[in-house]
Protein backbone atom coordinates (compact mmCIF):
# COMPACT_ATOMS: atom_id res chain seq x y z
CA UNK A 1 0.00 0.00 0.00
CA UNK A 2 2.87 2.30 0.85
CA UNK A 3 4.41 1.65 -2.56
CA UNK A 4 1.13 2.62 -4.27
CA UNK A 5 0.92 5.85 -2.29
CA UNK A 6 4.55 6.59 -3.03
CA UNK A 7 4.00 6.02 -6.77
CA UNK A 8 0.89 8.23 -6.75
CA UNK A 9 2.83 10.99 -4.97
CA UNK A 10 5.65 10.74 -7.51
CA UNK A 11 3.15 10.91 -10.40
CA UNK A 12 1.46 13.95 -8.86
CA UNK A 13 4.85 15.59 -8.47
CA UNK A 14 5.67 14.96 -12.13
CA UNK A 15 2.35 16.42 -13.27
CA UNK A 16 2.79 19.42 -10.95
CA UNK A 17 6.14 20.14 -12.60
CA UNK A 18 4.74 19.76 -16.15
CA UNK A 19 4.76 22.88 -18.29
CA UNK A 20 1.65 21.62 -20.14
CA UNK A 21 -1.71 22.23 -18.46
CA UNK A 22 -3.09 18.94 -17.12
CA UNK A 23 -6.36 18.24 -15.32
CA UNK A 24 -8.39 15.16 -14.42
CA UNK A 25 -12.18 14.70 -14.40
CA UNK A 26 -14.08 12.03 -12.53
CA UNK A 27 -17.00 10.06 -13.99
CA UNK A 28 -19.39 12.88 -12.96
CA UNK A 29 -17.31 15.35 -15.02
CA UNK A 30 -15.99 17.16 -11.94
CA UNK A 31 -12.41 18.41 -11.87
CA UNK A 32 -10.54 16.36 -9.25
CA UNK A 33 -7.00 17.43 -10.16
CA UNK A 34 -5.52 20.51 -11.80
CA UNK A 35 -1.77 21.20 -12.06
CA UNK A 36 -0.23 24.67 -11.58
CA UNK A 37 0.31 25.09 -15.34
CA UNK A 38 -3.45 24.67 -15.90
CA UNK A 39 -4.22 27.26 -13.23
CA UNK A 40 -1.75 29.72 -14.81
CA UNK A 41 -3.20 29.18 -18.29
CA UNK A 42 -6.81 29.63 -17.21
CA UNK A 43 -6.07 32.52 -14.84
CA UNK A 44 -8.09 30.79 -12.09
CA UNK A 45 -6.61 29.25 -8.97
CA UNK A 46 -6.47 25.50 -8.49
CA UNK A 47 -8.72 25.70 -5.43
CA UNK A 48 -11.44 27.43 -7.49
CA UNK A 49 -11.33 24.83 -10.26
CA UNK A 50 -11.33 21.75 -8.03
CA UNK A 51 -14.85 20.37 -7.68
CA UNK A 52 -16.24 22.43 -10.58
CA UNK A 53 -18.41 20.42 -12.98
CA UNK A 54 -17.83 20.42 -16.73
CA UNK A 55 -21.05 20.64 -18.76
CA UNK A 56 -20.90 20.37 -22.54
CA UNK A 57 -22.62 23.55 -23.72
CA UNK A 58 -21.64 26.76 -25.48
CA UNK A 59 -23.29 29.60 -23.60
CA UNK A 60 -20.98 32.66 -23.46
CA UNK A 61 -18.53 32.49 -20.57
CA UNK A 62 -17.75 35.35 -18.20
CA UNK A 63 -14.30 34.36 -16.98
CA UNK A 64 -15.59 32.81 -13.74
CA UNK A 65 -14.31 29.46 -12.47
CA UNK A 66 -17.64 27.79 -13.31
CA UNK A 67 -17.57 29.15 -16.88
CA UNK A 68 -13.97 28.07 -17.37
CA UNK A 69 -14.83 24.58 -16.12
CA UNK A 70 -17.51 24.44 -18.83
CA UNK A 71 -14.95 25.51 -21.43
CA UNK A 72 -12.62 22.71 -20.29
CA UNK A 73 -15.29 20.04 -20.84
CA UNK A 74 -14.10 17.30 -23.24
CA UNK A 75 -16.31 15.75 -25.95
CA UNK A 76 -18.87 13.45 -24.24
CA UNK A 77 -17.67 10.48 -26.31
CA UNK A 78 -14.58 10.39 -24.07
CA UNK A 79 -16.76 9.22 -21.19
CA UNK A 80 -17.79 6.25 -23.34
CA UNK A 81 -14.15 5.14 -23.37
CA UNK A 82 -13.05 6.71 -26.68
CA UNK A 83 -9.90 8.92 -26.73
CA UNK A 84 -10.54 12.24 -28.44
CA UNK A 85 -8.84 15.50 -29.32
CA UNK A 86 -10.58 18.88 -29.34
CA UNK A 87 -9.71 22.56 -29.44
CA UNK A 88 -10.29 24.17 -26.05
CA UNK A 89 -10.96 27.90 -25.90
CA UNK A 90 -11.46 29.87 -22.69
CA UNK A 91 -12.04 33.49 -21.80
CA UNK A 92 -9.81 34.41 -18.88
CA UNK A 93 -10.93 36.72 -16.07
CA UNK A 94 -8.93 39.51 -17.80
CA UNK A 95 -11.22 39.12 -20.87
CA UNK A 96 -8.59 37.58 -23.13
CA UNK A 97 -9.57 34.45 -25.11
CA UNK A 98 -6.89 31.75 -25.47
CA UNK A 99 -6.85 28.35 -27.16
CA UNK A 100 -5.02 25.07 -26.77
CA UNK A 101 -5.38 21.60 -28.26
CA UNK A 102 -6.75 19.14 -25.71
CA UNK A 103 -5.93 15.42 -25.73
CA UNK A 104 -8.41 13.46 -23.62
CA UNK A 105 -7.65 9.93 -22.40
CA UNK A 106 -10.36 7.90 -20.61
CA UNK A 107 -9.24 5.67 -17.74
CA UNK A 108 -11.17 2.47 -16.97
CA UNK A 109 -11.85 1.08 -13.53
CA UNK A 110 -11.52 -2.45 -14.88
CA UNK A 111 -15.24 -2.91 -15.58
CA UNK A 112 -15.31 -1.19 -18.97
CA UNK A 113 -16.65 1.97 -17.39
CA UNK A 114 -14.95 5.34 -17.48
CA UNK A 115 -13.65 6.16 -14.01
CA UNK A 116 -11.72 9.31 -14.95
CA UNK A 117 -10.52 11.37 -17.90
CA UNK A 118 -7.02 12.81 -18.10
CA UNK A 119 -6.72 15.99 -20.16
CA UNK A 120 -3.43 17.34 -21.49
CA UNK A 121 -3.48 20.72 -23.24
CA UNK A 122 -0.85 21.41 -25.86
CA UNK A 123 -0.20 24.68 -27.62
CA UNK A 124 -0.27 23.48 -31.22
CA UNK A 125 -3.02 22.76 -33.73
CA UNK A 126 -5.19 19.66 -33.26
CA UNK A 127 -5.23 19.10 -37.02
CA UNK A 128 -1.45 18.55 -37.01
CA UNK A 129 -1.67 15.56 -34.69
CA UNK A 130 -0.99 12.48 -36.85
CA UNK A 131 -1.24 9.81 -35.65
CA UNK A 132 -3.25 10.45 -32.52
CA UNK A 133 -6.75 10.47 -31.06
CA UNK A 134 -9.55 11.38 -33.44
CA UNK A 135 -10.73 14.97 -33.58
CA UNK A 136 -14.44 14.85 -32.80
CA UNK A 137 -16.84 16.43 -35.34
CA UNK A 138 -19.19 17.50 -32.56
CA UNK A 139 -16.28 19.07 -30.68
CA UNK A 140 -15.33 21.09 -33.76
CA UNK A 141 -18.89 22.40 -34.10
CA UNK A 142 -18.89 23.05 -30.34
CA UNK A 143 -15.84 25.30 -30.55
CA UNK A 144 -17.20 27.09 -33.64
CA UNK A 145 -20.42 27.66 -31.72
CA UNK A 146 -18.55 29.02 -28.68
CA UNK A 147 -16.54 31.39 -30.89
CA UNK A 148 -19.67 32.66 -32.63
CA UNK A 149 -21.48 33.15 -29.32
CA UNK A 150 -18.53 35.11 -27.95
CA UNK A 151 -18.77 37.49 -30.91
CA UNK A 152 -22.55 37.79 -30.48
CA UNK A 153 -22.46 38.17 -26.67
CA UNK A 154 -23.86 41.44 -25.35
CA UNK A 155 -25.94 42.07 -28.48
CA UNK A 156 -28.28 39.13 -28.92
CA UNK A 157 -28.22 35.52 -27.72
CA UNK A 158 -30.60 33.89 -30.14
CA UNK A 159 -30.21 30.34 -31.38
CA UNK A 160 -32.24 31.17 -34.49
CA UNK A 161 -29.60 33.73 -35.57
CA UNK A 162 -26.68 31.31 -35.38
CA UNK A 163 -24.92 30.47 -38.63
CA UNK A 164 -22.53 31.74 -41.27
CA UNK A 165 -24.75 31.79 -44.36
CA UNK A 166 -24.93 35.18 -46.14
CA UNK A 167 -28.64 35.62 -45.36
CA UNK A 168 -28.23 35.18 -41.60
CA UNK A 169 -25.04 37.28 -41.50
CA UNK A 170 -26.99 40.08 -43.21
CA UNK A 171 -29.91 39.65 -40.81
CA UNK A 172 -27.57 39.95 -37.79
CA UNK A 173 -26.06 43.11 -39.23
CA UNK A 174 -29.54 44.57 -39.78
CA UNK A 175 -30.58 43.69 -36.23
CA UNK A 176 -27.46 45.41 -34.89
CA UNK A 177 -28.31 48.51 -36.95
CA UNK A 178 -31.94 48.46 -35.80
CA UNK A 179 -30.87 48.11 -32.16
CA UNK A 180 -28.73 51.24 -32.43
CA UNK A 181 -31.56 53.39 -33.83
CA UNK A 182 -35.01 54.33 -32.63
CA UNK A 183 -36.65 53.73 -35.99
CA UNK A 184 -39.61 51.43 -36.47
CA UNK A 185 -38.64 47.92 -37.55
CA UNK A 186 -40.50 45.21 -39.44
CA UNK A 187 -39.20 41.62 -39.13
CA UNK A 188 -40.58 39.43 -41.94
CA UNK A 189 -40.26 35.66 -42.04
CA UNK A 190 -42.18 32.38 -42.16
CA UNK A 191 -43.55 30.72 -39.04
CA UNK A 192 -40.82 29.23 -36.88
CA UNK A 193 -38.00 31.29 -38.39
CA UNK A 194 -37.35 33.22 -35.16
CA UNK A 195 -38.85 36.58 -36.10
CA UNK A 196 -40.56 37.06 -32.71
CA UNK A 197 -37.26 36.41 -30.91
CA UNK A 198 -35.42 38.76 -33.27
CA UNK A 199 -37.93 41.53 -32.55
CA UNK A 200 -37.40 41.14 -28.79
CA UNK A 201 -33.63 41.13 -29.29
CA UNK A 202 -33.90 44.54 -30.98
CA UNK A 203 -35.74 45.91 -27.95
CA UNK A 204 -33.60 44.36 -25.21
CA UNK A 205 -30.38 45.12 -27.08
CA UNK A 206 -30.85 48.85 -26.48
CA UNK A 207 -28.83 50.57 -23.74
CA UNK A 208 -32.00 51.67 -21.92
CA UNK A 209 -34.83 49.62 -23.44
CA UNK A 210 -37.67 50.48 -21.07
CA UNK A 211 -40.79 48.35 -21.13
CA UNK A 212 -41.94 46.02 -23.90
CA UNK A 213 -45.67 46.00 -24.67
CA UNK A 214 -46.62 43.04 -26.91
CA UNK A 215 -49.90 42.88 -28.88
CA UNK A 216 -50.84 39.91 -31.08
CA UNK A 217 -52.74 41.25 -34.07
CA UNK A 218 -53.84 37.79 -35.26
CA UNK A 219 -55.68 36.59 -32.16
CA UNK A 220 -57.83 39.60 -31.21
CA UNK A 221 -61.10 40.68 -32.80
CA UNK A 222 -61.17 44.16 -34.34
CA UNK A 223 -62.77 45.98 -31.39
CA UNK A 224 -60.57 44.22 -28.86
CA UNK A 225 -57.49 44.92 -30.96
CA UNK A 226 -58.30 48.63 -31.24
CA UNK A 227 -58.79 48.79 -27.49
CA UNK A 228 -55.54 46.89 -26.89
CA UNK A 229 -53.64 49.33 -29.10
CA UNK A 230 -54.97 52.33 -27.18
CA UNK A 231 -54.35 50.66 -23.82
CA UNK A 232 -50.80 49.74 -24.79
CA UNK A 233 -50.00 53.08 -26.40
CA UNK A 234 -50.95 55.41 -23.54
CA UNK A 235 -48.63 54.09 -20.81
CA UNK A 236 -45.87 53.56 -23.37
CA UNK A 237 -46.19 57.14 -24.62
CA UNK A 238 -46.17 58.59 -21.09
CA UNK A 239 -43.07 56.65 -20.01
CA UNK A 240 -41.14 57.71 -23.12
CA UNK A 241 -39.05 54.51 -22.94
CA UNK A 242 -41.17 51.76 -24.39
CA UNK A 243 -41.47 49.52 -27.40
CA UNK A 244 -44.82 48.44 -28.82
CA UNK A 245 -44.33 44.94 -30.24
CA UNK A 246 -46.97 44.14 -32.87
CA UNK A 247 -46.84 40.43 -33.63
CA UNK A 248 -48.44 39.26 -36.92
CA UNK A 249 -49.09 42.85 -37.98
CA UNK A 250 -49.96 41.69 -41.51
CA UNK A 251 -53.12 40.13 -40.02
CA UNK A 252 -54.32 43.46 -38.57
CA UNK A 253 -57.86 44.30 -39.81
CA UNK A 254 -58.44 47.61 -41.68
CA UNK A 255 -60.26 49.36 -38.77
CA UNK A 256 -57.37 48.62 -36.42
CA UNK A 257 -54.92 49.84 -39.06
CA UNK A 258 -56.67 53.24 -39.07
CA UNK A 259 -56.55 53.33 -35.27
CA UNK A 260 -52.79 52.70 -35.33
CA UNK A 261 -52.23 55.36 -38.01
CA UNK A 262 -54.01 57.92 -35.80
CA UNK A 263 -51.84 56.97 -32.83
CA UNK A 264 -48.67 57.25 -34.90
CA UNK A 265 -49.67 60.69 -36.19
CA UNK A 266 -50.70 61.91 -32.72
CA UNK A 267 -47.51 60.74 -30.94
CA UNK A 268 -44.95 60.20 -33.70
CA UNK A 269 -41.81 59.93 -31.51
CA UNK A 270 -42.95 58.81 -28.09
CA UNK A 271 -43.19 55.09 -28.76
CA UNK A 272 -41.00 52.80 -30.79
CA UNK A 273 -42.86 50.23 -32.86
CA UNK A 274 -41.33 46.86 -33.73
CA UNK A 275 -43.55 44.55 -35.78
CA UNK A 276 -43.42 41.00 -37.14
CA UNK A 277 -45.16 39.62 -40.23
CA UNK A 278 -45.14 36.65 -42.55
CA UNK A 279 -45.84 38.87 -45.60
CA UNK A 280 -44.21 42.07 -46.85
CA UNK A 281 -46.45 45.03 -46.04
CA UNK A 282 -45.32 47.01 -49.08
CA UNK A 283 -46.47 44.26 -51.43
CA UNK A 284 -49.78 43.98 -49.58
CA UNK A 285 -50.28 47.77 -49.89
CA UNK A 286 -49.58 47.59 -53.63
CA UNK A 287 -52.47 45.11 -53.92
CA UNK A 288 -54.73 47.35 -51.77
CA UNK A 289 -54.66 44.76 -48.99
CA UNK A 290 -53.03 47.08 -46.44
CA UNK A 291 -53.00 50.78 -45.60
CA UNK A 292 -50.12 52.35 -47.54
CA UNK A 293 -49.41 54.97 -44.87
CA UNK A 294 -49.12 52.34 -42.16
CA UNK A 295 -47.04 49.99 -44.32
CA UNK A 296 -44.50 52.77 -44.88
CA UNK A 297 -44.51 53.84 -41.22
CA UNK A 298 -43.85 50.32 -39.94
CA UNK A 299 -41.19 49.43 -42.53
CA UNK A 300 -38.50 52.04 -41.92
CA UNK A 301 -36.11 49.13 -41.40
CA UNK A 302 -37.15 45.76 -42.82
CA UNK A 303 -35.35 42.59 -41.76
CA UNK A 304 -36.08 39.36 -43.62
CA UNK A 305 -35.53 35.92 -42.10
CA UNK A 306 -35.52 33.19 -44.74
CA UNK A 307 -36.83 29.61 -44.35
CA UNK A 308 -34.39 27.07 -42.94
CA UNK A 309 -34.20 25.29 -46.31
CA UNK A 310 -32.69 28.46 -47.80
CA UNK A 311 -29.89 28.47 -45.20
CA UNK A 312 -29.42 24.71 -44.90
CA UNK A 313 -25.64 25.18 -44.51
CA UNK A 314 -26.39 26.56 -41.02
CA UNK A 315 -28.25 23.42 -39.94
CA UNK A 316 -25.24 21.56 -38.38
CA UNK A 317 -24.39 24.54 -36.19
CA UNK A 318 -28.04 25.12 -35.23
CA UNK A 319 -28.51 21.43 -34.41
CA UNK A 320 -25.35 21.49 -32.27
CA UNK A 321 -26.71 24.51 -30.39
CA UNK A 322 -29.95 22.70 -29.61
CA UNK A 323 -28.05 19.60 -28.46
CA UNK A 324 -26.00 21.71 -26.06
CA UNK A 325 -29.09 23.55 -24.83
CA UNK A 326 -30.55 20.14 -23.90
CA UNK A 327 -27.27 19.26 -22.15
CA UNK A 328 -27.77 22.23 -19.84
CA UNK A 329 -30.94 20.71 -18.41
CA UNK A 330 -29.98 17.04 -18.42
CA UNK A 331 -27.61 14.71 -16.61
CA UNK A 332 -27.12 13.07 -20.01
CA UNK A 333 -24.37 14.77 -22.05
CA UNK A 334 -24.45 14.43 -25.83
CA UNK A 335 -21.52 15.58 -27.96
CA UNK A 336 -23.47 16.19 -31.17
CA UNK A 337 -25.04 14.39 -34.11
CA UNK A 338 -23.53 11.62 -36.21
CA UNK A 339 -22.85 12.64 -39.78
CA UNK A 340 -25.55 10.33 -41.16
CA UNK A 341 -28.10 11.85 -38.77
CA UNK A 342 -27.15 15.33 -40.00
CA UNK A 343 -27.59 14.13 -43.59
CA UNK A 344 -31.15 13.01 -42.80
CA UNK A 345 -31.93 16.34 -41.14
CA UNK A 346 -30.51 18.26 -44.12
CA UNK A 347 -32.76 16.32 -46.53
CA UNK A 348 -35.96 17.24 -44.66
CA UNK A 349 -38.20 20.11 -45.84
CA UNK A 350 -38.62 21.78 -42.39
CA UNK A 351 -42.07 23.37 -42.73
CA UNK A 352 -41.72 24.56 -39.12
CA UNK A 353 -38.25 25.98 -39.78
CA UNK A 354 -35.81 26.58 -36.88
CA UNK A 355 -38.45 26.02 -34.19
CA UNK A 356 -39.23 22.58 -35.61
CA UNK A 357 -35.52 21.72 -35.76
CA UNK A 358 -35.19 22.62 -32.06
CA UNK A 359 -38.08 20.32 -31.20
CA UNK A 360 -36.74 17.41 -33.29
CA UNK A 361 -33.23 17.68 -31.81
CA UNK A 362 -34.73 17.84 -28.31
CA UNK A 363 -36.65 14.60 -28.96
CA UNK A 364 -33.54 12.93 -30.37
CA UNK A 365 -31.54 14.02 -27.32
CA UNK A 366 -34.04 12.25 -25.06
CA UNK A 367 -33.81 9.03 -27.11
CA UNK A 368 -30.01 8.98 -27.48
CA UNK A 369 -28.27 6.27 -25.47
CA UNK A 370 -24.64 6.96 -26.46
CA UNK A 371 -22.41 9.99 -26.66
CA UNK A 372 -23.94 11.23 -29.91
CA UNK A 373 -27.30 11.31 -31.68
CA UNK A 374 -27.59 8.65 -34.38
CA UNK A 375 -30.14 8.05 -37.15
CA UNK A 376 -31.97 5.64 -34.82
CA UNK A 377 -32.62 8.55 -32.42
CA UNK A 378 -34.07 10.86 -35.09
CA UNK A 379 -37.92 10.87 -35.32
CA UNK A 380 -39.16 8.43 -37.97
CA UNK A 381 -40.97 11.03 -40.07
CA UNK A 382 -37.67 12.84 -40.65
CA UNK A 383 -35.96 9.65 -41.83
CA UNK A 384 -38.89 8.70 -44.07
CA UNK A 385 -38.82 12.13 -45.68
CA UNK A 386 -35.08 11.87 -46.30
CA UNK A 387 -35.44 8.41 -47.85
CA UNK A 388 -38.28 9.54 -50.10
CA UNK A 389 -36.04 12.33 -51.35
CA UNK A 390 -33.34 9.81 -52.29
CA UNK A 391 -35.88 7.51 -53.96
CA UNK A 392 -38.61 9.81 -55.32
CA UNK A 393 -41.85 8.09 -56.41
CA UNK A 394 -42.18 7.40 -60.11
CA UNK A 395 -44.82 9.51 -61.79
CA UNK A 396 -47.47 7.36 -63.46
CA UNK A 397 -48.36 8.43 -66.99
CA UNK A 398 -52.09 8.76 -67.49
CA UNK A 399 -53.65 6.77 -70.35
CA UNK A 400 -56.02 8.74 -72.58
CA UNK A 401 -58.30 5.97 -73.81
CA UNK A 402 -59.59 7.63 -77.00
CA UNK A 403 -56.08 8.54 -78.18
CA UNK A 404 -54.81 5.05 -77.37
CA UNK A 405 -57.67 3.27 -79.23
CA UNK A 406 -57.25 5.67 -82.16
CA UNK A 407 -53.57 4.71 -82.50
CA UNK A 408 -54.47 0.99 -82.35
CA UNK A 409 -57.19 1.37 -85.03
CA UNK A 410 -54.87 3.30 -87.32
CA UNK A 411 -52.16 0.63 -87.00
CA UNK A 412 -54.63 -2.22 -87.75
CA UNK A 413 -56.04 -0.46 -90.86
CA UNK A 414 -52.51 0.24 -92.12
CA UNK A 415 -51.58 -3.46 -91.74
CA UNK A 416 -54.77 -4.60 -93.51
CA UNK A 417 -54.16 -2.22 -96.42
CA UNK A 418 -50.58 -3.52 -96.79
CA UNK A 419 -51.74 -7.18 -96.77
CA UNK A 420 -54.49 -6.37 -99.30
CA UNK A 421 -52.02 -4.40 -101.46
CA UNK A 422 -54.24 -1.29 -101.08
CA UNK A 423 -57.35 -3.13 -102.29
CA UNK A 424 -60.06 -1.59 -100.13
CA UNK A 425 -62.57 -4.44 -100.62
CA UNK A 426 -60.04 -7.07 -99.45
CA UNK A 427 -58.86 -4.86 -96.58
CA UNK A 428 -62.47 -4.30 -95.46
CA UNK A 429 -63.02 -8.07 -95.50
CA UNK A 430 -59.87 -8.64 -93.37
CA UNK A 431 -61.08 -6.06 -90.83
CA UNK A 432 -64.69 -7.28 -90.79
CA UNK A 433 -65.98 -3.94 -92.15
CA UNK A 434 -68.03 -2.88 -95.14
CA UNK A 435 -66.14 -1.14 -97.89
CA UNK A 436 -67.98 2.22 -97.40
CA UNK A 437 -67.23 2.18 -93.65
CA UNK A 438 -63.56 1.43 -94.27
CA UNK A 439 -63.39 4.27 -96.75
CA UNK A 440 -64.89 6.70 -94.22
CA UNK A 441 -62.26 5.66 -91.61
CA UNK A 442 -59.46 6.00 -94.18
CA UNK A 443 -60.54 9.59 -94.81
CA UNK A 444 -61.04 10.39 -91.07
CA UNK A 445 -57.63 8.98 -90.15
CA UNK A 446 -55.86 10.83 -92.95
CA UNK A 447 -55.04 7.88 -95.22
CA UNK A 448 -57.03 9.37 -98.14
CA UNK A 449 -58.61 12.61 -99.20
CA UNK A 450 -62.38 12.77 -99.72
CA UNK A 451 -63.60 12.03 -103.23
CA UNK A 452 -64.91 15.55 -103.71
CA UNK A 453 -61.50 17.08 -103.06
CA UNK A 454 -59.92 14.77 -105.65
CA UNK A 455 -62.42 15.87 -108.27
CA UNK A 456 -61.85 19.50 -107.38
CA UNK A 457 -58.10 19.10 -107.64
CA UNK A 458 -58.45 17.38 -110.98
CA UNK A 459 -60.61 20.27 -112.22
CA UNK A 460 -57.97 22.78 -111.24
CA UNK A 461 -55.30 20.76 -113.05
CA UNK A 462 -57.51 20.62 -116.10
CA UNK A 463 -58.09 24.35 -116.13
CA UNK A 464 -54.39 24.98 -115.76
CA UNK A 465 -53.51 22.62 -118.61
CA UNK A 466 -56.26 24.08 -120.71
Amino acid sequence: MADVQSTAAELAGLLDDSLAPVYVLDEDRRIIYCNPACARWTGVSTSELLGAQCVFHSEPDDGSAAAIAVALCPPPKVFSGKPRAAMIGITRPDGRTVHRCGHFLPLSDGEDECAAVVAVLESYDCAAQEPGPAVDDGAQLHEQLRALRRRMAGRYRLDSLLGRSPTIVRARAQIELATATGASVLVVGPAGSGKDHAAKAIHYGQADPGSLVPVDCATLETNLLRGALRSAWLPAAHSGRATLLLNNVDAMPPEAQLELVELLVREPRRVRVVATATRRLGEMAARDEYATTLACALSTITIELVPLTERIADLPLLAQAFVERANLHSVKQIGGLAREALDHLSAYAWPGNVDELAEVVGQAHERAAGGEITVADVPKQICWSAESGVHPPRTEESIKLEEFLGRVEKELIARAMRRAKNNKSKAAKLLGLTRPRLYRRLVQLGFEQPTGEKRSTGGRKGSQSG
